[in-house]
């Protein structure tokens, strides 16, 4: 926030000041006098600012000439480079006593101690026995901050997660269907007095009707008697070739005796 602020006072006359203060005394006078006030608050020093001592000096050469203390309706162009600004204009009879009139007042001392001021200007001129004062303050624009690049390192990829190969699960051996079984139609089925036991009946096969017991055993009965036959019957073909060859030789002796 830009502040400009502008306070005048008069301060009575002593006819013997001039005599003993030069005008650079005067101006010197009142600087060490603030930056005592503010080192003693435990504020900072003001440093001397070339350019606000001059406009100060020019400024109280214009009151002198005007003949009573007034702010510069300007100040804000005829100071430069500047974020806050403020300034006290009096007369009085030396620097000792202005100083103490501006610290007597609130707004004057306010502005002597105000923490955000960095410089000040004094300027003072004698017009006869009457010492004209000028105090600007100021704190100047802040300066350009210098760019500065830095270069900030990429950060290091993080390292790729371990990829995890699942082995698949073997696959489930097949289950065999269960055997088709055949009720006898005069058995009724046991009753599942629970699931173990339904388990368990199912997976115990159960015996063959009687029904099935007989027709296998009649089909190897006749399977056993079908091979029978055919043993006799290769048997006694064998049986009658030999009786006919026998015949056959008895026949052929007969002839070579006869």
């Amino acid at each position: 926030m830009v502040v400009l602020v502008g306070i005048a006072i008069f301060v009575g006359f002593s006819r013997t000041a001039h005599a003993a203060q030069s005008t650079g005394d005067a101006e010197n006078t009142l600087t060490a006098d603030i930056n005592q006030e503010r080192t003693s608050r435990g504020l900072g020093a003001l440093s001397t600012a070339s350019d606000l001592v001059a406009y100060a000096r020019q400024h109280s050469a214009d009151m002198a000439a005007a003949g009573h203390p007034y702010h510069d309706p300007n100040i804000q162009s005829n100071v430069q480079n500047w974020q806050h600004l403020g300034d006290n204009v009096g007369s009085g009879p030396d620097a000792d006593h202005l100083h103490q009139g501006f610290m007597n007042s609130q707004v004057h001392r306010d502005e002597i101690l105000m923490p955000d001021y960095t410089e000040v200007g004094v300027g003072a001129y004698w017009a006869g026995d009457v010492l004209y004062v000028t105090e600007v303050f100021r704190r100047p624009e802040a300066a350009a901050v210098p760019v500065v690049r830095t270069v900030t390192a990429p950060a290091p990829r993080p390292a790729p997660a371990p990829r995890i190969v699942v082995r698949p699960a073997a696959p489930a051996a097949a289950v065999a269907p269960a055997p088709v079984v055949t009720t006898p139609p005069t058995a009724a089925p046991a009753p599942a007095s629970s699931t173990s036991t339904s388990l368990v009946a199912a997976a115990t096969t159960p015996w063959p009707p009687a029904s099935a017991v007989l027709n296998t055993r009649s089909a190897a009965s006749h399977g056993a008697r079908s091979t029978d036959l055919a043993t006799v019957a290769v048997a006694a073909a064998v049986l009658l070739m030999l009786v006919a060859g026998v015949e056959v030789a008895t026949l052929r002796r007969r002839a070579e005796r006869s």
